[in-house]
């Protein structure tokens, strides 16, 4: 994923919720909560607490990720 933001770290900090939205800003999955995640050249690899496999974020290709209010202001040391 390609980060949007300034500190993705903190973004994508462990624990943090998002939400995966469309173009139009409209929930498709979520909330989902970050497990792991690491710097991998410019993009950003994420695990989600929950999901096991690929082919289950696999049709969210070419979707967005959201903070989830809910779930901001995790701090994160990256």
């Amino acid at each position: 994923m390609y980060p949007l933001v300034g500190n993705p770290g903190a973004v994508f900090a462990p624990k943090a919720r998002v939400l995966v939205v469309n173009e139009d800003r409209e929930v498709v999955a979520g909330p989902l909560i970050v497990a792991r995640r690491r710097a991998y050249h410019r993009e950003w690899l994420l695990s989600f607490v929950g999901v096991t496999s690929r082919a289950v974020v696999e049709p969210w290709r070419n979707h967005f990720v959201a903070v989830d209010e809910a779930g901001a202001g995790a701090d994160a040391d990256d």
